[in-house]
């Protein structure tokens, strides 16, 4: 007999077993950071009220665990409650049992009765989560550039380095650029706790006129060649600008660097982020015909679900769907519950309505590649030319197209 339920401090031990052999490269299995670890954990479940610990019992033996977290995510222009889920693990001797898929069900029915019906994760193989409707999420691009290649900044600035009575400063720069960018997660504990507590971290912010922060990076330093302590690069975890004349300064840190810095590596989902640079090649040297040179490499992380449509499109109502007025019945295949959903929007003047009845097209796809839509990281037309959702009328294409028309696609910086 199975039984899902929320774990506590008792079930560290076995909760710890799980989660160092389920990713065990990940982990140092020494006796000392296990301790750590459990001790960390336990800090977690006791007082994090955002973050939830669930097991798989069979029987009183555990078998499976996970995570689940409670989000405040900018959604288009309004920072919404949506869920996570994370450090989902199965006992190696439990494996191919369908408990990760148990788990999952209970994970969204959960979120589905709280009436938070978008809900995101970060997957270790994509294709188990698609096959249950996890849409992908805006790639992850990371440059690997020498400081010479960055900007110089000439003018005036503020920077320095901030200490842990100011960081309340810092987080709450970092909430004010979440109001302004799509799919920004608010800061979690665990960021918090990382920024907080590891020493390895440099951050600098700078600083207005009124003393606040307006923009600041977290960054370390990294040995660049094994065997010579003089080869360095800077690994960036964190840049974070409320304006351009901000970014600036903070690349001009960078580009100071360059005597004792090989490389910067940066992180971003800003697509544009190569215009920056006079030469963004990175340090690969790899070529791509005819003439392409690499510049970044580019990896899929965050996947997105929408567990009920109806009250996505309600919870989102506040967008505005580019003026668009159309009605449209899209019949989403469910995969986790193998079955079709249909459902009518109506589109006002860019605002929706879900009580239509009437339709001018329909659209037909599934539930990962619709939850990519919904959210912005793809396009109508970019899943149409692949074959990846079919229209009964194709001279709506255009207009459908220019309904979920979104400028920003969704970021997420949030490590979960």
């Amino acid at each position: 007999m199975r039984e899902i339920r929320q774990l506590n401090e008792e079930h560290i031990d076995a909760y710890t077993d799980i989660a160092f052999n389920a990713y065990p490269s990940f982990k140092n299995l020494e006796k000392d950071a296990v301790e750590k670890y459990k001790k960390i954990a336990v800090e977690i479940m006791t007082n994090d009220p955002d973050v939830t610990f669930y097991g798989m019992f069979e029987g009183e033996k555990l078998i499976a665990v996970m995570r689940l977290f409670d989000f405040r995510m900018n959604c288009f222009g309004k920072i919404l409650p949506v869920s996570g889920i994370g450090f989902l693990g199965v006992h190696l001797m439990h494996k191919k049992e369908k408990c990760a898929k148990a788990m999952i069900e209970f994970y969204e029915e959960i979120y589905k009765k709280k009436g938070i019906p978008i809900g995101m994760l970060l997957p270790f193989r994509p294709d188990f989560y698609k096959k249950m409707g996890y849409g992908m999420g805006t790639k992850m691009n990371q440059y690997r550039l020498p400081p010479d290649r960055i900007p110089a900044y000439f003018g005036k600035s503020d920077l320095r380095y901030v200490e842990k009575e100011d960081f309340d400063k810092l987080f709450d720069c970092h909430s004010r650029v979440v109001a302004k960018k799509h799919g920004m997660i608010m800061k979690i504990g665990d960021e918090i706790r990382d920024l907080k507590n590891d020493p390895y971290n440099k951050v600098i912010g700078n600083y207005d006129e009124k003393g606040n922060i307006n923009g600041y990076l977290v960054f370390k330093f990294q040995n660049a060649k094994d065997g010579n302590y003089t080869i360095n690069n800077i690994y960036i975890k964190e840049l974070i600008y409320e304006n351009i004349d901000v970014l600036k300064k903070l690349l001009g840190f960078l580009r100071k660097q360059d005597d004792q810095v090989n490389l910067v590596v940066f992180n971003t989902e800003d697509e544009n982020f190569h215009y920056l640079f006079d030469n963004p090649l990175n340090d690969s040297l790899n070529y791509i015909p005819y003439g392409y040179i690499e510049s970044n490499t580019q990896a899929v992380g965050a996947m997105y679900k929408l567990f009920d449509i109806k009250q996505a499109f309600e919870q989102c109502s506040h967008r505005n769907y580019n003026n668009s007025n159309l009605k449209v019945r899209f019949l989403v295949y469910d995969e986790l519950n193998n079955k079709e959903i249909e459902i009518v929007v109506n589109f006002i003047d860019g605002i929706v309505n879900t009580d239509s009845e009437k339709f001018d097209v329909t659209m037909r796809t599934n539930m990962a590649n619709f939850s990519s839509l919904f959210l912005g990281s793809t396009s109508v037309i970019g899943m149409y030319n692949l074959g990846l959702l079919e229209l009964d009328n194709v001279e709506f294409l255009e207009d459908i197209d220019r309904t979920f028309y979104c400028s920003q696609k969704p970021v997420c910086y949030t490590d979960f």
